[in-house]
């Protein structure tokens, strides 16, 4: 028996897909940066703490992309499947990949503050 949570109902075509963890791997990219102008530059590590943005930024592009889950169109009850946004009609569909995407955005939360956390370390 499968349960709810182990179930993917993709919202987004892999061309969309592709997008998100293209704009992860830049976020993470520009986080890593920014990481070094800080330490490199002696700054007081609570800067740090403003690394939170792009590192929860990257995080999101990558389990979008893996749980082939668009926020943004989650929250609009959309998908895009093929070449054009369609809106979600069947209730069931639209209340998974609502749940689908709350998960996303609570582990790129909790990635943020992991990495973002580590970086203080340095």
């Amino acid at each position: 028996m499968t349960t709810s949570a182990e179930v993917c109902i993709p919202n987004i075509n892999t061309a969309e897909r592709r997008k998100r963890l293209t704009f992860g791997i830049f976020a993470f990219i520009a986080a890593l940066v920014l990481l070094w102008l800080f330490v490199s530059n002696d700054l007081h590590p609570t800067w740090r703490l403003l690394l939170f943005m792009p590192f929860a930024g990257a995080a999101s592009g990558f389990f979008q992309w893996k749980d082939q889950t668009c926020v943004g169109f989650a929250a609009q009850n959309a998908r895009k499947i093929g070449e054009t946004l369609e809106k979600i009609e069947d209730a069931g569909e639209l209340a998974q990949v609502k749940q689908q995407a709350q998960r996303v955005q609570l582990k790129a939360a909790i990635t943020g503050v992991v990495l973002t956390a580590l970086t203080l370390l340095i």
